[in-house]
């Protein structure tokens, strides 16, 4: 299958390439004289820039974090003619560190070379095809994009997604058979319409660990993931598009076929497995372009149990409509957006509770003058569940009993956000540049149990802040002093949090080559069980004496001090970074 799977992907590839360079015009009698000019024109150029970071890290109490830690980053950009390629690294010691294995890198090297309408990926990389197939994830191999000026566009992918790592009996070791995956995205897309194909593929070798880590549920996987995509424009102003996808997993590849159902077009390009699995997922919408804004609508259900091996983390289970609009009003000084959606779960009606939830978010920004702008948000999250207690009630249901005791909970839970946010720019001239913002915000969720809400059902919680800016720059220096307020219910408890916060920067030398900064915060902390006393101090500096080389400091000293009886009542914690950045 895999074999035959890349093979698949190569023909594709090669079938596209030469589709590609026919449609090119070339002329091959003045193709000399042309790259002479164009290398006049775009001569030889290297860029980049390097950086260098140390961590130091003491405290008198943790001994988790490491004393010493470095990280090591680079990008170097190579252009000749119209070809660039940038390559890019990290390397540091906090993986060493962990005292456990897991089966992905902490040192990186990634090269991406370009010409015209040619990328390239080499080394540690990662592309996306769609939130259904490959999305993100970080592959160790080879890829291309080409987009071209003409309808067809290709993107294929081949590497490593995981290393093999064994399982040496640490709790917190994540064992791993090596995984290879292969992919291609071609889309073809013209002026009213673009339709895309997707093909994902990914295996676990069987033969990279030594012992199968069937104790932590870490089993030997097959996937090929199928997907269509496309858009229309049935008028200048009205958009429709919609994306199908269907996923063939193979849970263990040591099961045996007996008994294997093939259901779901991916699946029927997978050897038989007992325990393979098929899974859909698919949306669609309207847009609406109007002249002063826009009205969309969108479907989109995911199958209980979706996923494929090309993304970290999927959600399923869950059916969405949504309706969003945003429209510009007051000779667009105010800009207003919302979106309301009804979202369920239990699609398959196999689990015991279903949940219902109702969102709904309205955002609006409002540039009052050229000195006052004025944000505000408001959100409301509503969710339904009917949770059946007794699970074996239609087991047991006798019919012949008229009146049954009450076995579910209806239960409610509504959460609200309120954001409100203020900047007014008081003076705006050479000597003084002042400015103050305040925000407010309001979190508030309330459960719900038949109509009832339970002690400790009641959260809610108040933040205000207000920030004073003092600029003088002719004197290139900046003040900065705020002040924190968090009032929080929650669990029946009430605690509040609060405290000042002061920054002051400096620029010194000619062109601003030493660049510091100090600062300082308090944050009381009380309830009913405890008060906590936290107190921070901050210095930083910048030092450029040269044009591309900086070299920073910022060192951070806390101490933290609670009345509360705990083995550790007083903590003094320091951090000290200390870099060197070159640019070139």
């Amino acid at each position: 299958m895999k074999k035959s799977y890349v093979r698949s992907i190569a023909f594709v590839f090669f079938t596209s390439a030469c589709t590609l360079a026919n449609a090119q015009e070339v002329d091959l009698e003045n193709i000399g004289k042309r790259t002479m000019e164009e290398l006049k024109k775009n001569p030889f150029k290297i860029s980049g820039g390097v950086s260098a970071n140390s961590v130091f890290y003491s405290s008198n109490v943790y001994s988790g974090r490491a004393p010493f830690t470095y990280f090591l980053n680079g990008n170097l950009n190579l252009g000749l003619y119209r070809w660039s390629m940038p390559v890019s690294y990290s390397l540091t010691n906090q993986g060493s560190q962990l005292g456990y294995q897991v089966p992905f890198k902490f040192n990186r090297i990634s090269i991406a070379p370009k010409y015209k309408w040619i990328k390239a990926y080499i080394g540690d990389a990662n592309m996306t095809f769609s939130p259904y197939t490959f999305n993100g994830l970080l592959f160790t191999g080879a890829g291309v994009e080409l987009t071209p000026n003409i309808p067809l566009k290709v993107a294929v992918m081949t590497g490593r997604l995981n290393k093999a790592v064994e399982d040496d009996g640490n709790p917190n070791t994540i064992p791993a058979y090596k995984r290879m995956g292969y992919g291609a995205h071609l889309r073809w897309e013209k002026e009213r319409y673009k339709l895309g194909l997707i093909g994902f593929y990914a295996k676990d070798n069987l033969g990279s660990l030594s012992v199968a880590p069937d104790s932590k549920d870490v089993l030997p996987q097959e996937n090929l993931v199928l997907s269509m995509t496309g858009s229309f424009m049935i008028d200048k102003n009205l958009e429709v598009f919609g994306e199908y996808a269907n996923t063939g997993l193979v849970n263990d590849l040591r099961s045996s076929g007996e008994g294997a159902q093939k259901k779901g077009i991916a699946a029927k390009f997978l050897s038989p497995n007992a325990s393979m699995e098929s899974y859909s997922a698919y949306n669609g919408g309207v847009n609406l372009k109007l002249k002063k804004g826009m009205v969309g609508v969108r479907y989109e259900r995911i199958d209980p149990g979706y996923r494929t091996l090309g993304a970290y983390y999927f959600n399923n289970d869950l059916e969405n409509i949504t309706l969003n609009s945003s429209f510009t009003l007051l000779k667009d000084k105010l800009a207003l957006s919302a979106n309301i959606g009804r979202q369920r779960d239990n699609l398959d009606n196999q689990k015991f509770k279903q949940t219902s939830r109702w969102v709904g978010a309205v955002n609006a920004n409002l540039k009052a003058s050229e000195k006052l702008m004025i944000t505000a948000s408001y959100s409301n999250f509503t969710m339904f569940t009917n949770k059946q207690l007794n699970q074996f009630n239609t087991i047991n249901n006798n019919p012949l009993m008229i009146q049954q005791p009450k076995d579910s909970i209806d239960y409610k839970q509504i959460s609200q956000n309120t954001n409100i946010n203020v900047n007014y720019v008081i003076s705006s001239s050479k000597e003084k540049v002042q400015n103050i913002n305040i925000n407010y915000s309001l979190n508030e969720m309330v459960n719900r149990e038949n109509g009832i809400v339970r002690k400790g059902g009641l959260s809610r919680f108040h933040n205000a802040n207000v920030n004073y800016i003092l600029g003088f720059p002719e004197k290139k220096m900046n003040v900065a002093a705020s002040m924190n307020y968090t009032h929080t219910y929650a669990a029946s408890q009430i605690s509040n949090i609060w405290g000042p916060a002061l920054t002051v920067t400096k620029a010194f030398l000619k062109e601003d080559k030493l660049k510091t900064n100090f600062g300082a915060s308090y944050n009381h902390s009380g309830s009913s069980t405890a008060n906590i006393n936290v107190m921070n101090f901050r210095l930083g500096g910048n030092y450029m004496p040269w044009k591309k080389h900086s070299f920073d400091l910022n060192f951070i000293q806390m101490f933290r001090k609670t009345d509360q009886e705990v083995e550790n009542q007083n903590i003094n914690e320091m951090t000290c970074t200390v870099g060197y950045n070159y640019s070139f």
